[in-house]
């Protein structure tokens, strides 16, 4: 129930302010959230302050929806290179801002501990408190689920998995592999907390540009990921680093052919080239100006569920932040222009920015051009980590591991940790088990299968009288339970030992077994 007391007693016209709850706990890194509760105002001030004094920030919170309440989600963290405003945000449609802030420096985190909490108008004023706890080392976990399943079911298998899992966390945690249909999700959580602060800014690896270091002067390789929303021919691919600010760019005019890794198109999406156009190439143009241009000896045409990858060696400009670039697909008087932008120094460092560094390898230990092409991650509170989320449907059977490392570059109040979680892709199949006729008429099938729990699966039964009279197609919607079975029952006319039968499984069109003779 909100708590709404004020200091004074309140008249129904008077603004009337409070807090959700009285006491609100975040971990050390992550975002708190705070509900507020007002009447007969739209705005409040909330202050946030060490009872030493030495942090306090003050906002102002303001109802732009008129629903009675704001939800503030305040940063306990800095993070280097984010507007320190930014750390500040309101849900819903309402807005928060930023009056002032003392205490804390960039890079730093708010340190553990209680915090006061009040919101206030000229008339009245709450308070509640904020406690701030030190992160802790949950269980790492993994679940299978079917494709396009909510992540409130994903994260609900997540929590019944790690009441179960005894596994607990180290600084390098590898737990057993797992064997994930194809087509199906698979989803880990990695143990690791309090960097939901770090993680609010967009990943780096998922802008236009990715540098794998993103070090300030350092030499390394940039990858560039150009999609398009309708198929695109061109014959020039030109990629423009942009000087904000009068600094310096990426030095393309070191850049000969040789530094050319990747260029190739991604046909289905999973990070992976799977046409190379490195053959094509027919000439290399390059400016102190920031350009970098590739000729083809040839068109070539990206479909709209394609992605035409580049990766080539290049020295980081000693510039930290992030710089606008633009990748320009051309042919003829035809142009098509992709802008974005690229992150250099902490910001940008490992995929997820600020040294954390989330990977997908192969089992030959192959990385995709685009290392987050088929990962999905989400971090909150109620995960109690990093939930990572793989969709195998354009993977390749075989083995593949998630790793997450945070190194030095980290901040340090962030732990260092080497993770992994290993998994098998296989083709989906199911094998039938048992059938029995009962009632003469009824028949009985299960079958085993790889498939997720609560995946479905169609039973079709083909059945052909033996003398060459009736024939019967019978099919029926079967849901995969936690044991990895499926089964259903067929009623057929005429007692089922006067037909020949045959049952096939499939999902989604394909067979995946059969057909097998059953009688």
């Amino acid at each position: 129930m909100p708590l709404s007391i004020s200091t004074a007693a309140q008249s129904q016209s008077s603004p009337a302010v409070g807090f959700d709850t009285a006491k609100t706990t975040v971990t050390q890194g992550d975002v708190a959230t705070l509900g507020i509760q007002m009447r007969d105002t739209d705005e409040v001030t909330l202050t946030i302050q060490a009872p030493n004094q030495q942090y306090q920030t003050t906002l102002r919170a303001y109802d732009n929806n008129g629903d009675g309440s704001v939800t503030v989600r305040a940063n306990t963290f800095y993070p280097t290179g984010v507007d320190k405003s930014n750390r500040f945000t309101a849900t819903g449609g309402d807005s928060v801002r930023l009056i002032s802030e003392s205490g804390l420096s960039e890079g730093a985190v708010l340190d553990t501990g209680r915090y006061n909490l009040i919101v206030s108008t000229d008339e009245t004023s709450v308070a509640a408190v904020l406690m701030i706890t030190e992160p802790s080392q949950p269980n790492g976990t993994s679940v299978i689920v079917p494709p396009d399943t909510s992540y409130k079911n994903i994260e609900t298998g997540l929590k019944k998995e790690s009441e179960l899992s005894e596994i607990a966390a180290t600084d390098t945690t590898d737990v057993d592999s797992a064997n994930v249909a194809r087509g199906d999700e698979f989803w880990t959580r990695l143990p690791i907390t309090g960097i939901g602060g770090l993680l609010t800014s967009p990943a780096p690896a998922s802008n236009l540009v990715f540098p794998v270091d993103s070090t300030p002067g350092a030499e390394t390789t940039h990858i560039a990921d150009i999609s398009s929303n309708e198929t695109v021919s061109f014959t020039s691919v030109s990629i423009n680093y942009q000087s904000n600010h009068g600094g310096s760019h990426a030095a393309t005019q070191q850049v000969t052919q040789p530094d050319i890794e990747v260029f190739g198109i991604d046909t289905n999406k999973n990070g992976y080239i799977d046409r190379s156009l490195k053959g094509s190439i027919q000439s290399i143009q390059t400016g102190t100006d920031g350009r970098l241009a590739i000729s083809l000896d040839h068109p070539v045409e990206i479909s709209t569920h394609s992605t035409l990858r580049v990766a080539y060696d290049i020295e980081n400009p000693e510039v930290t932040g992030s710089q606008d670039v633009s990748v320009t697909l051309q042919n003829g008087d035809v142009s098509h222009q992709h802008t974005g932008i690229v992150t250099y120094g902490l910001a940008g460092q490992g995929t997820l920015g600020h040294g954390i560094n989330l990977q997908l390898t192969s089992e030959e230990g192959e990385s995709p051009t685009d290392p987050l092409a088929s990962v999905h991650t989400v971090y909150n509170d109620s995960v109690s980590g990093l939930a990572v989320g793989v969709d195998t449907t354009t993977l390749e059977p075989g083995e593949y591991t998630v790793t997450l490392e945070i190194d030095e570059s980290a901040p340090n109040s962030v732990p260092r940790v080497s993770l992994r979680q290993s998994f098998t892709v296989s083709e989906p199949t199911a094998e039938l088990t048992n059938h029995t006729i009962s009632n003469s008429t009824r028949l009985s099938v299960t079958a085993s299968t790889n498939l997720a729990p609560n995946s479905s699966a169609i039973i079709r039964i083909t059945a052909d009288e033996k003398d060459g009279g009736i024939s019967q197609v019978l099919n029926c919607v079967a849901t995969v339970d936690s044991d990895s079975e499926i089964g259903c029952n067929f009623d057929f006319s005429y007692p089922a030992d006067e037909f020949n039968i045959d049952v096939t499984i499939k999902r989604d069109g394909v067979v995946i077994a059969g057909p097998t003779k059953i009688n």
